[in-house]
């Protein structure tokens, strides 16, 4: 396992993204981040400063417009039952690999 840099999220459950880190993947205020969860973990990745405009909320509504009404009518309980099963096997599957 490759440990980086530890930190602990604050009572809010928020962390802090090292100065380092931010400095080299060019991530200031102005720069959104894609979050992304897999596995046991999640990703952040900012998105590319050409979407990062005066036009970023037109493009956030053009997304939600896109995925209106995606998940109506389902059954979040039994889509919760169905990852928490996938995220288990997962897990196993990689320590077993281990």
């Amino acid at each position: 396992m490759n440990l980086g840099t530890v930190t602990r999220p604050n009572s809010k459950g928020q962390i802090v993204i090292p100065k380092k880190f931010r400095d080299e993947l060019g991530i200031d205020k102005d720069v959104l981040l894609n979050i992304t969860f897999q596995g046991n973990g999640f990703y952040v990745t900012p998105l590319e400063k050409s979407l990062v405009t005066s036009d970023s909320r037109k493009i956030l509504l053009e997304v939600l417009k896109m995925t209106a009404g995606a998940w109506k009518g389902d059954d979040w309980p039994e889509t919760e039952k169905k990852r928490r099963k996938v995220e288990l096997a997962v897990a196993k599957k990689r320590r077993s690999a281990w």
